[in-house]
């Protein structure tokens, strides 16, 4: 309950906080946007004005130089006293008439006659009036081009036919007479956004010639309005990282407004918005935003607590399940180690062949299997396997295949015939769609030719006895579909010999698919340095019914993962033939040698060579004692096989100890007396006598010396 209670305060503490942050920054952007807007509508208003104001002077003029065409006719020259009461009843202060070449032949202003428009850069513009097209051009206010000091407005009317116009010159001075009478009917009604308003004084009295209706009898000058150019507060803000506009507060008929102003001809032209227009905008924006924001946080925090609430039943639920599938993986690993041979060495009086196998289990147990058994007399089976999925349907489904499998091979069908019915029997009912892949051998004891055949597993690898410092091989043949796929696959069987002394490394993708931390296998090609370097540096394959190998290897792979999860189970099985070799390794010490004495009596009448009894034991004697005393090694193996239709027998010595080749040694002179000879060499000496053929190599770190001896004929 307290950890609820904790945890709905961390939820609806977070809602609240998260609602007064947004808040805040609803209000800063909801005032951006009210500054933003109210810049917008002042801009507009202003460039509005601007544009009825430019157009209201506009139709001033062009209905009085429409008069003037209408009144003159045509261009011709008139006087300059003709010219000068037309002006002055138009009301203007300068008329001119120019002909089609853009020449002025009449004017009032006596410095404008024979002036030329056309070329000129100010006055060009007008010559368009002369094409006939043109009803007016307008001209804003500029420099008068004569006497600077005054600023003047010019438009220009056409004679019909194109044949000269009328320009009319208007000076501010005059339109700030006229202004009044202009503006009169525009500013009256004229509204900005919903409450603002726009104020024209004279700039020289102050005088209000446009007063908004709300309040006609409020003032009577700019002054009385609250306005004051001087003390005005400006009011500026950052948009686009620039200052914008010349927006500025003012205090206009009691009311806070953000204006904006400009002079021109003479008046002062003002567009207020009054402030609480502005917040209503903000505060709208705010309340409706919380609003929505308040319904969406308060469904979101309960959609939080109710995840939290059902968090905590999933956790509850998955704790169990997830006890329960301990329990499952519990129980097919249970299965998958108790379904597979696990005593080494398994058939202690079968000395024609050795086997060992090893099995790793991955933390998701997957269905790897090996399997060994004898389907003859002289024929022995072995295998190796890799079920899909990983859990109990995987150890049940591999305890099946398992099963399946023996039992075929036990009636004595040849490798093929026995893959082609397992995967018939495992194809039928397989609804959960699971395959196992396989390599099946079975070995010929008499002969060492393995007939197999391949279901989509790893290929294994052959290590040749006497190739120590040659790199394994690989067994590839072409590989039939995997067991459990489908139904009428037919199997095809290979076969490799192997000699005396050989072995062939079969194993899972455990080994060759588990990655590196950067997720690189450690790859057939990996494999196979790994077991020949293995090798070289003096590993054995099989020794007394272990495999130091395997080990080596697994470690290899894990050393490979390391930092990375076993990727999946990790299954190895080595076999060697012997034909008729025995092999056993002793300690180097006396009481090693006097165990390798009694092995020899008890392996000699099973080769036939019981005959050979007296003078095996002086071999063993000598070779074995300068092991003992010189070689330095930890320990040594004795071969014992029979060669040459049991014609011959071979012994071989091999030790670990420092490189020694008793052979290179000159033979002790036996003519002498003992002593004028040297000491020593006389053991090697008796050794060589009685052997019918003795070799010396140094291979894989270690002494190897075979001795041959014919086995007499009874």
């Amino acid at each position: 309950m307290a950890v609820r209670m904790r945890q709905r305060l961390c939820i609806y503490g977070g809602a609240l906080a998260l609602y007064a942050a947004l808040i805040a920054i609803a209000w800063i952007l909801g005032t951006k946007s009210a500054v933003d807007k109210t810049e917008s509508q002042l801009d507009y208003a202003v460039k509005d004005f601007h544009h009825t104001l430019a157009g209201a002077v506009d139709t001033m003029l062009g209905h009085v130089a429409r008069t003037a065409v209408r009144h003159i006719g045509y261009a011709h020259p008139m006087s300059m006293e003709q010219m000068a009461d037309g002006a002055k009843e138009l009301d203007i202060d300068e008329l001119c008439i120019v002909d089609r070449a853009g020449r002025v032949i009449a004017s009032n202003d006596p410095r404008s006659i024979d002036v030329v428009m056309a070329g000129d850069p100010v006055l060009e513009e007008f010559m368009q009036l002369t094409n006939g097209v043109v009803a007016t051009v307008s001209q804003p206010f500029r420099a008068h081009i004569r006497n600077p000091k005054f600023r003047a407005k010019y438009l220009g009317a056409p004679f019909p036919g194109g044949d000269g116009f009328i320009q009319v010159g208007l000076e501010e001075r005059r339109l700030t007479r006229m202004l009044p009478s202009i503006l009169g009917y525009i500013f009256d009604e004229w509204l900005l956004g919903r409450t603002g308003f726009f104020l024209c004084a004279d700039c020289e009295t102050g005088r209000l010639i446009s007063n908004p209706s709300c309040h006609r009898n409020a003032a009577k000058t700019i002054e009385e309005t609250g306005y004051d150019i001087s003390e005005s507060r400006k009011f500026e803000f950052v948009a686009d990282g620039r200052a914008r506009g010349t927006t500025f507060s003012a205090r206009l008929f009691d009311e806070e407004c953000l204006c904006r102003a400009f002079v021109f001809a003479g008046h002062r032209f003002v567009a207020a918005l009054p402030m609480r227009e502005y917040f209503d905008t903000r505060s709208l924006f705010v309340y409706v935003f919380g609003t929505v924001l308040f319904l969406v946080l308060a469904a979101f925090a309960l959609f939080i607590d109710r995840i939290f609430r059902d968090a905590d039943r999933l956790k509850a639920f998955y704790e169990d399940e997830k006890k329960h599938l301990a329990k499952d993986m519990m129980i097919a690993s249970s299965i998958q180690e108790s379904a597979v041979p696990c005593v080494f060495p398994p058939f202690s009086e079968e000395h024609r062949m050795d086997i060992y196998a090893s099995m790793h289990l991955a933390r998701d147990v997957g269905g790897d299997f090996y399997d060994f058994y004898f389907t003859g007399p002289n024929r022995f089976s072995f295998l190796v396997a890799d079920v899909s999925g990983k859990g109990v349907p995987a150890a049940l489904f591999m305890m099946r295949a398992k099963a399946t499998i023996k039992g075929i091979a036990q009636t004595g069908l040849p490798p093929d015939e026995v893959a082609t019915r397992a995967n018939e029997s495992l194809s039928k009912g397989n609804e959960a769609n699971m395959f196992v892949t396989a390599w099946i051998g079975e070995l010929d004891l008499c002969t060492g030719v393995v007939t197999y055949v391949n279901a989509g597993h790893n290929p294994p690898l052959v290590i040749r006895e006497g190739e120590e410092n040659s790199t394994p091989q690989f067994v590839r043949d072409r590989s039939g579909l995997m067991f459990g796929a489908m139904t009428g696959i037919k199997y095809r069987s290979y076969q490799i010999k192997l000699n005396p002394g050989d072995h062939l490394y079969l194993y899972t993708d455990g080994i060759t698919e588990q990655p590196d931390a950067k997720g690189r296998l450690f790859g057939e090609e990996r494999l196979a340095f790994s077991v020949s370097t293995m090798i070289k540096a003096g590993a054995k394959v099989i020794d007394n019914g272990k495999s130091p190998l395997l080990g080596a290897v697994f470690d290899a792979v894990v050393a490979h993962g390391s930092g990375v999860e076993q990727a999946d189970d990790c299954t190895q099985l080595v076999i060697r033939y012997n034909a008729g070799r025995r092999i056993m390794t002793f300690a180097p010490t006396q009481q090693g040698v006097a165990a390798a004495s009694d092995w020899l009596d008890g392996v000699l009448p099973q080769l036939g060579a019981d005959i050979l009894g007296p003078a095996i034991h002086v071999i063993l004697d000598e070779i074995s004692s300068n092991i003992v005393r010189h070689s330095g090694a930890t320990k040594f193996d004795i071969c014992l096989e029979s060669v040459d239709d049991a014609k011959r027998l071979r012994m071989t010595f091999s030790d670990d100890g420092k490189p020694y080749d008793p052979l290179a040694h000159t033979d002790p002179d036996t003519t002498l007396s003992a002593s004028e000879r040297p000491i020593g060499g006389l053991g090697i000496l008796m050794v060589k006598k009685m052997s019918d053929a003795i070799a010396y190599r140094y291979a894989g770190l270690r002494n190897i010396l075979t001795i041959e001896k014919r086995i007499p004929m009874l």
